[in-house]
């Protein structure tokens, strides 16, 4: 019984595990990303995605509703994108399975985003916000507390 307990265990935590596919260098990373900017962490809130596709979830059984972590970054410097504030929103997961990242309130962080979130088919019923200085990040991306060697990396490639 317990033998099976753990191995229950063990595989569902694997199935939620965060995966990522190697670290892209600050170059590839620049590449990739929507936005790229240095700011500070000034609120956090919690947002269920509770859109029409509810309707649909309930009907065919599915009780999956993404929880989504909601930040808002006051900007210091964008290194890429098209930002028309001095504060943006990034989305994110919760954390540990979903790949989300934990960022603090009142700490310095280097943001890379895409306009787009990264659930890719896991929702792909659900509408996810996105929009003018807008974005989403992840574990798997370069997104980071401030590190004068990567802005340095950051400043190199972005003159290109």
């Amino acid at each position: 019984m317990i033998l099976t307990i753990f191995i229950l265990t063990s595989i569902s935590r694997q199935l939620l595990a965060c995966n990522c596919q190697g670290e892209r260098t600050v170059q590839e990373e620049m590449k990739y990303a929507d936005a790229v900017l240095l700011g500070t962490v000034i609120s956090k809130e919690l947002t269920t995605q509770t859109d029409s596709a509810i309707i649909k979830a309930m009907t065919t059984g599915s009780s999956l509703m993404p929880t989504l972590a909601k930040y808002s970054l006051l900007v210091e410097y964008v290194y890429k994108g098209q930002i028309t504030s001095d504060t943006i929103t990034i989305f994110t997961g919760l954390g540990g399975g979903d790949c989300g990242v934990r960022f603090e309130i009142g700490k310095r962080y280097i943001v890379y985003g895409k306009s787009e979130t990264y659930f890719g088919e896991l929702f792909s019923e659900f509408q996810f916000p996105k929009g003018v200085n807008i974005f989403w990040t992840h574990t798997c991306m370069r997104t980071n507390l401030f590190r004068q060697k990567e802005i340095n990396e950051i400043e190199k490639y972005a003159r290109e």
